[in-house]
């Protein structure tokens, strides 16, 4: 059992930082919804993993988390392993990772592929698929969200393969449930702005699921968004996130939070299985990598930007973080 201590900060009032809003702001969130699956009983579609979708989609990026809506009726969601929900309309479930999924109706029915069901690219408008026989409809809104690389580092490899939220049969702010159904309706309807409106709503559905999510999360909980809510390693991040090229150590930081450095270290392992330090290296390399894809910056900047004395010293911590030199790994950003 890791040791508690109420935490009594080094520096009084609030800690400047969301670090929620931080992290979506590195990871240069897109929404988009791209077309809608109109299915009469019997049928079932079967969706590849997110790697695979750029080869379909049009896409640039290889970090891609779908979303489905059910506008209309309803359906099963199965992942490989036995996980399965069901879907009925008004509900939305996201899967964060990309995981390979099937959507199916009640009866039973062969699965088609995804792919075989869309065009060539490239797509005026919203596609409309229909698949099926002549049973019961559903209809679905499916949607993509676009990221950096940040979301699929191990950090933040504690979220679920699948997110659902469903209003009809579980308490979710009307916020959300009103947002959800917004999506919906843009997405069914040629109403004039809806190319403008539907990015936005996606993106601001992945916000607030997120933030739902780790609000709902349990005290035995680990990983990157439940350590956000714990006293100690929270308020640690915050100032790391806050000012991450101070000269910190972990006495410094620790006498920020009002700790012992024990008792900062032993939580640190606990919720993100590193030590503080080790933290603020792979923030302050997440960090570079966007100056690198993001900006015309020198080399020699980005180092100084990553809080490095010299190009070489990142150059080797970002080829030992990254697999690739810096200079490399930003050519392959500007080729994808």
């Amino acid at each position: 059992m890791t040791e508690t201590q109420r935490v009594m900060p080094e520096t009084p009032g609030q800690v400047p930082a969301d670090l929620l809003s931080d992290l979506l702001g590195s990871m240069h969130l897109s929404g988009v919804v791209l077309f809608s699956v109109v299915m009469r009983e019997p049928w079932a579609m079967v969706t590849p993993d997110a790697g695979k979708l750029p080869h379909l989609l049009p896409f640039l990026s290889e970090h891609i988390i779908p979303f489905h809506i059910v506008a209309e009726g309803g359906c099963w969601l199965e992942l490989k392993d036995p996980e399965r929900v069901w879907l009925e309309a008004g509900d939305a479930v996201l899967l964060p990772y990309g995981d390979s999924h099937v959507l199916h109706g009640r009866d039973a029915a062969a699965s088609v592929p995804a792919e075989q069901l869309l065009p060539p690219l490239p797509w005026p408008d919203i596609l409309r698929i229909e698949l099926g026989g002549t049973g019961s409809r559903t209809q679905i809104v499916c949607g993509f969200l676009q990221c950096d690389e940040l979301l699929f580092h191990p950090l933040l490899r504690h979220l679920p393969a699948l997110m659902a939220v469903c209003p009809g049969r579980a308490p979710v702010d009307d916020w959300l449930a009103s947002t959800i159904s917004h999506t919906a309706r843009e997405a069914t309807r040629a109403d004039p702005g809806r190319r403008s409106m539907l990015p936005r709503l996606a993106e601001l559905m992945f916000v607030e699921i997120l933030r739902q999510h780790m609000q709902g999360l349990s005290a035995d909980e680990v990983g990157w968004f439940a350590a956000l809510n714990d006293p100690v390693v929270g308020t640690a991040l915050k100032w790391l996130h806050a000012a991450p090229l101070e000269d910190w150590s972990v006495d410094r930081l620790a006498r920020r939070v009002g700790v012992s450095r024990t008792v900062l270290a032993s939580r640190f392992k606990h919720y993100l299985d590193m030590p503080p330090m080790h933290y603020l290296t792979v923030w302050r390399l997440q960090r570079a990598a966007q100056h690198l894809k993001a900006r015309d910056m020198p080399l020699k900047g980005v180092a100084d930007q990553a809080g490095y004395e010299s190009e070489a010293a990142f150059s080797r911590a970002f080829k030992r973080h990254f697999g690739l030199p810096p200079a490399d790994w930003r050519r392959r950003q500007t080729l994808a």
